[in-house]
């Protein structure tokens, strides 16, 4: 990369006990878009829901935003108001509380901050620039600044985060951990510090970064600036600075402060999670609850209100709800504001029972797949022909009408099936004849590959897994297999043993159910080595071709999107994993919810961010009965 590239950020609920306390940009009113000559394609539609609005004066202001391509977008927004507590409800418990190890910790999303951030501005509140319902690979133009103000690619390995001025901890006098930093200004330093620990071998970043080779020792490939203090250089291997930006932007790498890890080391006790972020972690109760209160001094505003600092929120109060029709029930009954990823049943029920609920269907934010381990020789599927009878014995479009009701996705890896992906995504009918097969169902030519590679009777297997929905999931695989004699056993584990086994380094036998994120085609985690969504440990010469060659183009979209669309019919033909249909999920909330829109996927990977934006109107559920 011969050019200096530069960007720079503007600020901007066993049953749960109903000891709920009381509930405080909003619904769009009207839209003026100037003409464009934009061929838009439409996004999963919005269920409008009829609810009475209270007779009041409803504080309309026109917002205006521009576009990336230069359209001009005019919205009245209702103006936000403070107060309240969010009720919200998860169906598991928190795994760890230390995002070192994975980006993906929701429940210290509102503490924990990034150095960028998706830009809310141009969601579905805003100029509607991108989809926020599923997780995929932030563009860059999606982000702004978190932490940092922005960042400067100076060439093909040097990247430079410029750390934002002005930002504390949050201070919380009766937590012992927070007392160590609260109230001291965030600085590079201690970005420094996380990202340090973050490429520190075994973590997260070295993991996910394996090829940033120039990373083996981050004390010299992550530094202060020498002629600025307040700016973060990261060293790569060339071409690879795209990786770079990757690994720690878009919500990856989360701000921990030294002085908490220093005393505390691994950030295993709620208590010791201390954050810069919108919110501070109040309390935790195991299978009941967690509690956040807002934090009185966090720093940024609301991007469609300068004047208003964030968050609107008193407090969010998160119920852990294992049962899926407890946590429906308290949906229903307004004892919480919200849920997502609920499937197709469970939101036709509540919408038909409950009409004045608002609801957003989306994509399926997972991969869901079988992973097999591909680093055993001894193993059947080590032969490419296994695998692929393996797909061939199932039945895709049988699984997919009669499990979810003819709403999911059979075909969506390497590449979500979504309008942001429309020139790479290679549908069904244009892969290779023999994914086709694959896809469609024939359990005879499943039979002569198993005899061809040497299986005629077939085999035994184990599958690990989780969840209830997993194992009926997983039976209905079990009996195709059985019909090309296939034995599959399905282990059920704990959540937590689960989530060890399938980690780096993996400890499951054969098999392992997951429904991970790694659906995304540029980087392509499920499949390369090192990264910690590859739960087969795959290693394919080609497929790290076409990673390095993204990586090298990463701000060429030109470049990088062809690469992307060309190594997708050539990971489906190789079948590394069992893909399996991706059901259509839900986001359900109530009206009083303003500046939801359904949406969690602030930032990627992130479902829990979303609190930061939004704010209740108290008036209207009140007025609602509630």
């Amino acid at each position: 990369m011969k050019k200096k590239v530069i960007w720079m950020a503007v600020s901007g609920w066993t049953v749960f006990t109903l000891l709920l306390s009381a509930c405080a940009p909003a619904v769009v009113e009207e839209e003026k878009v100037v003409p464009t000559e934009e061929v838009v394609t439409p996004k999963a539609e919005v269920v409008p829901r009829e609810v009475v609005v209270p007779q009041a004066e409803t504080n309309l202001v026109k917002w205006t935003g521009t576009k990336w391509d230069g359209t001009v977008v005019e919205k009245m927004l209702e103006k936000p108001k403070y107060g309240g507590t969010y009720k919200y409800a998860r169906d598991r418990e928190p795994s760890e509380w230390d995002g070192v190890d994975t980006p993906s910790t929701w429940n210290v999303e509102p503490v924990i901050e990034t150095l960028s951030i998706r830009d809310w501005a141009r969601g579905p509140g805003g100029t509607g620039e991108y989809d926020p319902y599923f997780n995929m690979a932030i563009p860059i133009n999606e982000d702004r600044g978190g932490l940092a103000t922005g960042w400067e690619v100076v060439d093909d390995s040097t990247l430079i985060w410029h750390i934002r001025q002005g930002v504390r901890w949050a201070l919380d006098p009766t937590n012992e951990a927070s007392r160590l930093v609260g109230g001291r200004e965030f600085t590079a330093e201690d970005a420094l510090f996380a990202l340090r620990r973050g490429y520190a071998p075994g973590r997260y970043f070295r993991n996910r970064a394996a090829y940033l080779t120039d990373m083996k020792n981050p004390e010299n490939s992550i530094y202060i600036h020498p002629q600025d203090p307040w700016a973060v250089v990261i060293k790569t291997e060339p071409g690879m600075v795209g990786l770079a930006w990757e690994s720690v932007g878009a919500n990856s790498a989360q701000m921990y402060p030294p002085e908490v890890v220093a005393k505390y080391g691994a950030v295993n006790d709620w208590r010791n999670v201390v954050g810069t972020g919108p919110f501070v972690l109040k309390d935790y109760v195991s299978a009941s609850s967690i509690t956040y209160v807002r934090n009185a001094s966090y720093w940024d505003t609301d991007v469609f209100f300068p004047e208003n600092r964030l968050p609107y929120l008193d407090g969010i109060r998160v119920y852990i709800i294992v049962d899926r029709s407890t946590m429906a029930a308290a949906l229903r009954t307004g004892k919480i504001d919200s849920v997502f990823d609920f499937d197709i049943e469970e939101a036709k029920s509540l919408t038909k029972t409950t009409p004045q609920l608002e609801s957003q269907s989306y994509v399926g934010s997972g991969y869901n797949r079988i992973a097999m381990r591909m680093d055993d020789p001894g193993l059947p599927w080590a032969d490419i022909r296994v695998r692929q009878a393996l797909m061939m014995a199932i039945d895709y479009k049988a699984m997919r009408d009669n499990l979810y009701l003819g709403e999911a996705d059979i075909l969506k890896y390497p590449t979500y099936p979504v309008a942001e992906y429309a020139d790479i995504y290679v549908p069904l009918e244009k892969q290779p004849e023999i994914v086709q097969k694959m896809f469609g169902y024939h359990p005879d030519e499943a039979r002569q590959l198993l005899a061809a590679a040497g299986y005629p009777n077939g085999f035994v297997t184990e599958v690990v897994a989780w969840s209830t929905p997993q194992a009926d999931e997983l039976s209905v695989v079990k009996d195709y297999w059985a019909k090309i004699g296939v034995d599959l056993k399905i282990d059920i584990r704990d959540f937590v043993t689960y989530t060890k086994m399938g980690r780096l380094p993996i400890t499951y036998k054969h098999m392992y159910k997951t429904e991970g994120s790694a659906a995304n085609v540029f980087s392509l985690g499920a499949v390369r080595k090192g990264h910690p969504a590859n739960n087969g440990n795959v290693y394919d010469k080609r497929v790290e071709e076409a990673f390095e060659a993204m990586m090298e183009a990463y701000f060429d979209p030109s470049v990088q999107r062809p690469i992307a669309r060309e190594i997708s019919p050539y990971l489906n033909e190789q079948a590394y994993h069992i893909q399996l249909p991706e059901p259509r999920a839900y986001s359900l909330w109530w009206p009083w919810l303003k500046g939801y829109y359904g949406a969690h996927y602030i930032s990627r990977l992130s479902t829990f961010r979303h609190p930061r934006h939004v704010w209740l109107d108290q008036e209207l559920k009140k007025a609602m009965g509630y």
